[in-house]
């Protein structure tokens, strides 16, 4: 199976309330360094070969134009993109332009991820984000005139403020649109983001929440292949589904993770430390451990609808013990595949919990 690359672009305007993500704002003086830095990093895997590109953030968008084409044919030179390729690319409303996605279709990417949200503009707000839902569907109409035909969208739910009718109303907005892919996750506030701390939706809500969301997009032909993704017939998303299938790929750029060569590691996350590490001609790593197979199968794999091979799991008897428990409380189907059920996606959490207590 062919390795997947993962490109990150730590810049933003500005950061939103609510993100951990690794980003810098006000660092713009950077951007030509950083994409020399990033195909330097590349020339450390001469001769790889990968099918799915995913450039991610941070705001891949709010590098100036010209800079993603820059990249990407600094990046080939170092490691071969299959034809067939998938090459996606995340972008903000705000910072996608008619230019930018002529540019990128140039460059060969073939997907674009587009963060949405919500479609009312007093919770994208509150929420810090710099676009509108006008601005989402313009920058929707230049995606479309620019020839992109697998577009998915970001939606977030269990904001503080938002209610059930609202989460509903942006997932039905997004059905009449020309979207192939709904990325649907629930808000997480962690310690040490300026929104930490604000009153969100409690439990109960926030699974109405997402099974209205649900509901409304399966009955527009939406499927869930994954806890939080749904997609059109044939608009899965492959680069993730390596992440999820614990498949191998290469991370470039501050931040990025690896798992390559039965090892995961990951690169500086500061920005500075990276652009001096490349800059000398070093790696920017700084940790390195031989992948843990049997632990991450379970945790990623039955995030998928379709499961995980049971000849993966131990055949001790606490292992049976646990998937017989699962099956009688009804999360959890087992047969040539461990399947969880509608129930037990809801609380995969727990299910791994109990299955990685008997992996030795």
């Amino acid at each position: 199976m062919s390795r997947g690359l993962y490109i990150h672009i730590p810049y933003c305007q500005r950061k939103c309330g609510y993100c951990d993500f690794v980003s810098y704002p006000g660092k713009e003086s950077t951007m030509p360094e950083y994409v020399q830095a990033v195909i330097r990093e590349a020339a450390f895997y001469q001769g790889e070969c990968v099918d799915t590109v995913f450039i991610g953030g941070g705001t891949p968008s709010y590098l100036p134009d010209g800079a993603i084409e820059q990249l990407l044919d600094g990046v080939r030179r170092s490691i071969e993109i299959a034809p067939e390729a998938e090459i996606s690319i995340e972008a903000n409303p705000n910072s996608f332009s008619r230019q930018k996605a002529a540019e990128y279709q140039w460059a060969g990417i073939n997907r674009l991820s587009l963060g949405l949200q919500a479609v009312q503009d007093a919770l994208l707000a509150s929420i810090g984000r710099l676009h509108t839902y006008d601005d989402f569907l313009r920058a929707l109409d230049a995606a479309c005139e620019a020839g992109f035909a697998n577009i998915n969208a970001d939606l977030m739910y269990s904001l503080p403020g938002q209610s059930v009718e609202q989460a509903r109303e942006s997932a039905k907005a997004l059905c009449a649109l020309p979207v192939t892919h709904v990325s649907a996750y629930a808000l997480k506030l962690e310690k040490g983001v300026p929104m930490y701390g604000m009153p969100q939706p409690d439990e109960e809500t926030d699974r109405a929440m997402f099974y209205a969301i649900k509901e409304t997009l399966e009955a527009a032909g939406f499927a869930r292949y994954e806890i939080s993704n749904f997609a059109k017939k044939g608009y899965e998303c492959r680069h993730n589904l390596k992440y999820w299938r614990v498949w191998e790929y290469i991370g470039l750029g501050a931040s990025a993770h690896s798992f390559y060569q039965g090892e995961r590691f990951s690169n500086d996350d500061g920005l500075g430390r990276y652009l001096a590490a490349l800059g000398r001609g070093k790696r920017a790593e700084i940790s390195r451990l031989k992948a843990d197979l049997p632990f991450e199968r379970i945790m990623l794999k039955t995030r998928l609808l379709e499961g995980m091979p049971a000849e993966e799991l131990p055949k001790s008897d606490g292992m049976r013990r646990s998937l017989a428990k699962l099956q009688k409380l009804g999360l959890c189907e087992l047969g040539e595949r461990l399947v969880l059920t509608e129930k037990g996606l809801d609380l995969q959490d727990g299910v791994v919990l109990e299955l990685i207590e008997n992996l030795v």
